[in-house]
């Protein structure tokens, strides 16, 4: 990241989060005319979309330019190889390699430098602050890690050895009495998480757990939240909840303070357009989010469909760009109860596809019955390759008694009008249970199924 486009990033982290709606436009805009112009002159993907639409980089000036610029999906990017989607293909070994989990069903991999990565991080906590949180000096963070995020991710930065911003990590795997422990050693002000995962743990908090485990606030992300899931997580841990929306794309998106019915939009960081039937949704209307991220020059998102839908609470400047959103209906992870009560994350099939090795665009994970699930495949070319020790991975993490189908598919659309869920437990499939889901037809058309034998898996 050269100083050409450090300086404006910096600039922007600097500046006051009440400055007016047409500052920042502008500051938006200064900072779009320098990425589509970097873009066009270094990155070839953009090179070439910019000239198959017929777009001169010079011509975008404005936010009400922006609409000419070609939208790019998560599909368009996977299709590409490293050197033509990073501005410094000679050195993209060199960069940080970032693997999306798969939440929304097609794992992307990211890169850019350390630097950027750092920034953004920055941009969210410029964000608490200018929302009058105060600094999380104390983090513990639970979430589903493997072995290796621990050791790798799990290591203390510089800054948290001389006692800046301290962060611990759990498994959330972890027997509940251990987390408790441990989190009573550590005396955390602050739980971050994803709400799935802190809504089981918060069922099983007591208030002599609240008592040896003071908190004054928890944070959820990665995850939509609904209001029953913010009321469990508030009312178990005794603390005010917080939300924070982002991707491993551009990190950081926006903010919803505690008992805030609305997200405001970090604009100094991305610009966030909604689209409805292709055109700006206005306030009170939802339809799908579309992110340009103005720091990240190294692998650009510009127009870049995240796939969430949303709804919109309040439009600005030129173009109609989001400033708030009233709710949205994104990424939501399932645990899955298997026959023998223990609930298994959606992760460890992310993890074993991961592993895998299988060129796989997206996948769908549906549990027919406590015993028997569904493995949904989409590949990067037509070939499907051997999936034999695929299913005899999945069934042996799985554990035994347990029937593993896989099908490989052209494509994975949502029904008409719904989002796309990668994670279908069973009771998102009964009709009448509360979040059921509708218009998802469960068919297996795949090979017979795989039951896995005597051995013992992972959890």
């Amino acid at each position: 990241m050269s100083f050409q486009h450090l300086a404006p990033a910096l600039w922007g982290l600097a500046q006051s989060h009440d400055r007016s709606p047409e500052a920042v436009t502008r500051f938006q805009e200064a900072c779009l005319r320098r990425l589509v112009r970097h873009a066009y002159a270094r990155v070839p993907y953009y090179r070439r979309r910019f000239d198959e639409a017929g777009i001169n980089p010079n011509d975008i000036n404005t936010l009400g330019d922006l609409a000419a610029i070609p939208i790019s999906t998560r599909a368009d990017i996977q299709s590409q190889q490293p050197k033509d989607m990073c501005a410094t293909p000679e050195s993209t070994d060199e960069l940080r390699v970032i693997t999306t989990s798969g939440s929304t069903g097609a794992p992307l991999t990211i890169r850019r430098t350390f630097r950027e990565e750092q920034l953004m991080l920055a941009y969210r906590i410029r964000a608490y602050i200018g929302n009058d949180f105060d600094l999380p000096w104390r983090r513990a963070m639970i979430d589903y890690y493997s072995a290796e995020t621990l050791r790798t991710e799990g290591r203390r930065a510089f800054h948290e050895r001389l006692g800046i911003l301290p962060r611990l990590l759990i498994d959330w795997r972890t027997p509940k009495g251990e987390i408790v422990n441990t989190l009573a050693r550590y005396r955390p002000e602050v739980i971050f998480g994803p709400p799935s995962t802190l809504c089981w743990i918060a069922d099983e908090w007591t208030a002599e757990d609240r008592r040896r485990v003071p908190l004054r606030m928890v944070i959820t992300g990665s995850e939509t939240v609904t209001e029953q899931m913010n009321e469990r997580i508030k009312e178990g841990f005794g603390a005010p909840v917080a939300d924070v929306y982002g991707c491993h794309e551009t990190v950081f998106i926006a903010l919803r303070r505690t008992d805030d019915p609305f997200y405001t939009i970090c604009r100094n960081a991305a610009i966030v357009e909604v689209l409805r039937d292709g055109k700006p949704a206005e306030p009170g209307e939802s339809g799908e989010l579309y992110v340009t991220a103005l720091h990240l020059h190294t692998m650009p998102f510009i127009r870049y469909r995240l796939g969430d839908l949303v709804t919109v609470d309040k439009v600005v400047g030129r173009g109609e760009t989001v400033r708030s959103l009233r709710t949205i209906d994104g990424r939501t992870t399932e645990h899955f109860q298997l026959p023998d009560g223990r609930p298994l994350h959606p992760c460890v099939f992310s993890d074993l596809i991961k592993d895998s090795g299988l060129p796989v665009r997206r996948f769908q994970i549906i549990q027919q019955r406590r015993d028997d699930f569904l493995i949904r495949l989409v590949f990067l070319n037509s070939a499907t390759p051997d999936l034999d020790p695929f299913r005899n991975q999945v069934a042996q993490a799985l554990g035994p008694g347990i029937a593993v189908r896989t099908e490989p598919l052209d494509t994975l659309q949502p029904p008409a009008g719904a989002k796309f869920r990668p994670y279908i437990p069973l009771e998102r499939q009964t009709p009448g249970t509360p979040g059921a889901l509708k218009g998802h037809r469960i068919v297996a058309q795949g090979d017979q199924p795989w039951v896995s034998g005597p051995t013992s898996g992972k959890p």
